[in-house]
């Protein structure tokens, strides 16, 4: 791969008091560049980042791809206004805190249910690029919308949205595992989202569960996955993003990508 691969650690299942032997490991794996996991904010209670800015430089690692918060309350798309200006203010208070270890791309979650309505989530969508864009220029972060579980035709009105905003910090992040399992596919979905891909989350499954398994543990073409991703012209890097992330997991996806 042309790309760095930045690897997933699930830093939700780490206790505080293992993160630095954790740090150490990754390291010895031969990892060079993690990736930036929301738990890492604290909402004022403390600036943990910045304690990781540290602890990264100890263990000469970087974190320069970062997961959005996700979940209730904290995706793209949300129509109470209380809920939704909250969001808001946690997602730029984020990017400013991220700013101290200099990740360059954000990816964030739309939050769609097939219960809401298609035209109003994507004024939501819009509304929201609108309010954390500033943010995002600030900090130099490049916001990366996500493909989740929505079907292929939302995946172009999502990629129409992202091309006509014309900004370097506003872009997609092509997600192969939700492709293979929820859209028509990894080829196709990513030739939708091509022109504006800034980065890549990467996990295998079969086609009918988002099982988040390292390759080998699905039926992608890492080869032919390989070469698409080398063909685009946005793309900063590649995160793995395995509910697996052991050293064997790390030589799983280095050996099929790098």
């Amino acid at each position: 791969m042309k790309k760095e691969l930045i690897h997933f650690v699930e830093w939700k299942k780490v206790p505080e008091e293992k993160v630095e032997a954790t740090l150490a490991d990754v390291a010895g794996w031969g990892v060079k560049n993690i990736v930036a996991h929301p738990v890492w904010f604290r909402d004022g209670r403390e600036r943990y980042v910045e304690k990781m800015a540290k602890r990264l430089e100890r263990f000469n690692l970087r974190a320069t791809a970062c997961h959005a918060l996700w979940g209730a309350g904290n995706d793209m798309i949300q129509f109470d206004e209380t809920m939704w200006k909250e969001m808001i203010r946690k997602h730029l208070a984020f990017l400013d805190e991220l700013s101290a270890i200099n990740v360059s791309t954000y990816t964030i979650h739309l939050g769609w249910s097939q219960d809401m309505d298609i035209a109003q989530s994507f004024d939501s969508v819009r509304r929201t690029v609108d309010a954390l864009l500033p943010g995002a220029e600030k900090n130099h972060i490049t916001l990366a919308l996500e493909n989740s579980a929505e079907p292929e035709a939302m995946i172009q009105i999502l990629a129409d949205i992202v091309a006509g905003y014309r900004s370097k910090f506003v872009g997609m992040c092509f997600d192969a595992g939700h492709a293979n399992c929820y859209q028509n596919g990894v080829e196709r979905t990513l030739e939708i989202m091509r022109k504006d891909i800034v980065t890549c989350h990467l996990h295998d499954n079969y086609g009918s569960f988002d099982d988040h398994n390292p390759p080998g543990g699905g039926n992608l073409d890492w080869q032919r996955l390989t070469a698409l991703l080398d063909s685009l012209e946005r793309l900063h890097h590649a995160e793995t993003e395995s509910g697996e992330w052991d050293q064997l997991s790390w030589q799983k996806f280095y050996s099929a990508t790098c």
